[in-house]
């Protein structure tokens, strides 16, 4: 893995697995150069184990190529006509 940018590597991504909240860095994958988001000890996360809580805006574009961040369709049962 190297540094997505030597001069913002994009720390301070904070992401929850369902269990704690895990500060983790954005870096270029050597297999294709997709951005992905890595804990301390280098492992690689996955999408689909994290949901993201916090992240730098200049992270943002990087992090949806990486399939963090989607498109959410808008939830269309937010409220309740409880006279039905």
């Amino acid at each position: 893995m190297t540094p997505l940018d030597a001069n913002n590597p994009h720390d301070g991504i904070l992401a929850s697995d369902g269990g704690a909240v895990r500060d983790l860095t954005l870096r270029l994958s050597h297999v294709g150069g997709v951005p992905v988001l890595v804990d301390g000890a280098g492992s690689v996360v996955n999408p689909w184990e994290v949901e993201l809580l916090r992240w730098p805006p200049t992270a943002t574009a990087a992090l949806q190529r990486g399939g963090y961040l989607t498109e959410r369709p808008a939830d269309l049962d937010l409220w309740c006509n409880c006279a039905d």
